[in-house]
């Protein structure tokens, strides 16, 4: 099983898509090859010239593009290990939907606090792909979308009280037990990270405390890649 991941300047993977798969993995026990990508290598990765995205899985000469449908065929592909995507379809939907709210606003307000700094940490053949199509999607410029981060810091750490509320009843977003919705919220924070030495949470903080206790999951794999500082 080979994983195609991104990694920076200092050879760091720091996709937060790729950190869900990662965890994913690792709650599963399953083991896989990891092959480190530029941004520059992605568009010829398929030897038949088909469009993938990072995370991209490769098993059984399958490859699964996408951290969500990579989980639900890890789920199916290894029917015997912890199942990740729900029992249920209402399992699912809920699932689902967590996703979506972190993508909405963890992953979003995250990347008004850290895109400079992402753009700094990348090999200069992938800098100028990544300043065109982030510019583009947010109709500024790299600087300017991270400008001023200090003054939004509050409003991003306000904006976790749902998850704040979870890890403060219990140990993890799933129960007792990590489950993937932990992982989705994982993966935002680890690319924050790896990517920026900016304090995102205060020590002091349910989420800091959940966080730190994700990254010591399955023998600290998620300290493997070393913060930006």
């Amino acid at each position: 099983m080979i994983l195609y991941d991104l990694v920076n300047a200092r050879g760091t993977h720091f996709s937060p898509n790729s950190w869900r798969v990662r965890m994913a993995l690792a709650h599963k026990g399953l083991a896989y090859e990891v092959r480190d990508l530029r941004f520059i290598d992605v568009p010829t990765l398929h030897p038949q010239g088909e469009k993938l995205t990072i995370p991209t899985l490769v098993h059984q000469d399958r490859w699964i593009t996408d951290s969500w449908a990579i989980v639900r065929y890890l789920d199916e592909a290894f029917a015997d290990t912890p199942r990740l995507s729900g029992q249920s379809a209402n399992e699912t939907a809920l699932l689902q939907f967590f996703q979506n709210w972190v993508q909405t606003t963890m992953h979003a307000g995250l990347a008004r606090l850290i895109m400079q700094d992402l753009f700094t940490g990348l090999v200069p053949e992938d800098q100028p792909y990544f300043r065109e199509s982030r510019e583009r999607v947010f109709k500024l410029s790299i600087e300017q979308i991270q400008a001023g981060r200090e003054e939004r810091l509050d409003g991003f750490r306000k904006s976790l009280q749902p998850l704040r509320q979870a890890v403060t009843a219990q140990p993890f977003v799933g129960g007792q037990q990590p489950s993937y919705a932990d992982y989705l919220a994982f993966g935002a924070l680890q690319w924050a990270r790896i990517s920026s030495s900016l304090v995102l949470l205060a020590p002091d903080d349910a989420v800091h405390t959940w966080f730190e206790r994700c990254l010591d999951l399955y023998g600290g794999v998620g300290r493997l890649d070393a913060a930006a500082l």
